[in-house]
């Protein structure tokens, strides 16, 4: 990432900073972070770049001579004193609200932690804004307004009026927000993607291209020649546009993290800007298994123990029992058994009789 962090130090004079004796802002630092989209990073790496970082004095209606972008971490570090002598002086509950407002009446504020400060000392306070994508370029004005109350509830108060002049470079577009929920599956294995991207630059773009992909999950959607307009005061057309897929991953992915990319475009093939999210998959647990519909279990096959108290007993099917009472004439199938046994003994009778009857004969 670079930062390119400016910074303006000026003296403000009690004169024209302070309403109220005993409490003034004696310096500001002011700072200007700004993420470059993939495509200028390395263009700005490759550049020299050198900032005048000498004290300058800043009345009512002077500008802030720094370079904010959409997008921009802008932080005010203001140092605020109590000029009183007499030690029964401190100022309590100082604090500082900065207002960013624009031409069309759009705000932006922001307040610092309260504080309070014995006579004769300073301290640091730090207001910072994310300033919007979707603002609109041209100068804004600052106010600054820092306040504290003193002995016998006397209040204290100091202001300063300013300009902040907001650029945009000629092609930027931006994933503005990347979503995956759940961010954890086990079971269910059903995740939704989304992301949004905008156009923050000062050229309309007509070949955007957005796509999510993770090779390790089998993701890979593609969107190409999305158009974005350029924001600015006569815009009625889509300056963002907003994906949102719909997963289910795989019973076969084995637990683990894998990284998921949301990759923007520029003239669908230049990669932009990225953001990547991560997923993590577990082992669906035995237990969190839901239970069989009732559809299913009618369709088992139920088993009734009999007790040994029970006096009834059923016997099994072919089974005579001691108790009872069977006929034989009754069962063709014992009928038949005892007719086979019978004249398997009868053929024995006759093999022995014809045996004896040829062993006479020899003798």
């Amino acid at each position: 990432m670079r930062i390119i962090i400016f910074a303006l130090i000026f003296a403000v004079l009690a004169a024209a900073a302070s309403f109220a004796e005993g409490l003034e802002v004696t310096k500001i630092d002011v700072h200007a972070d700004y993420d470059y989209s993939t495509v200028y990073r390395l263009e700005q790496e490759q550049k020299t770049t050198t900032a005048d970082n000498a004290p300058v004095p800043l009345q009512n209606g002077s500008s802030i001579k720094i370079d904010v972008f959409p997008g921009s971490n802008l932080t005010f570090t203001l140092t605020v004193e109590n000029t009183f002598k007499d030690e029964v002086q401190t100022l309590r509950d100082i604090s500082t609200k900065i207002t960013i407002e624009g031409r069309h009446g759009e705000k932006l504020k922001e307040l610092s932690g309260d504080f309070s400060l014995q006579a004769g000392r300073e301290a640091k306070a730090d207001v910072r804004f994310k300033i919007p994508f979707d603002i609109i370029s041209g100068p804004h004005n600052v106010f600054i307004e820092t306040e504290g109350t003193g002995k016998n509830h006397t209040a204290y108060k100091t202001e300063l009026a300013s300009m902040l002049d907001i650029s945009k470079l000629s092609h930027d577009i931006r994933i503005t927000q990347a979503s995956l929920e759940p961010g954890i599956v086990d079971c269910k294995r059903k995740v939704q993607l989304s992301a949004e991207i905008m156009n923050s630059g000062s050229v309309v773009e007509n070949q955007v291209a957005l796509e999510f992909k993770s090779p390790s999950l089998g993701i890979d959607s593609f969107d190409k020649d999305i158009y974005l307009a350029v924001l600015n005061d006569d815009t009625d057309e889509q300056i963002n546009h907003k994906k949102t897929l719909s997963i289910e991953v795989p019973s076969f992915i084995k637990s683990g993290t894998y990284p998921v990319f949301v990759n923007l475009y520029w003239q669908n093939f230049i990669l932009f800007d990225q953001k990547t999210m991560y997923l993590t998959v577990n082992d669906c647990k035995p237990g969190a298994a839901k239970a069989k519909p009732a559809q299913e279990i009618k369709n088992e096959t139920s088993v009734k123990t009999i007790q040994p108290a029970e006096e009834t007993k059923i016997p099994a099917e072919g089974l005579i029992t001691m108790t009872e009472e069977l006929s034989i004439l009754d069962s063709p199938v014992l009928l038949l058994m005892l007719l086979g046994g019978l004249f398997i003994l009868m053929a024995l009778v006759v093999l022995i009789f014809i045996g004896l009857l040829k062993k006479n004969r020899m003798h």
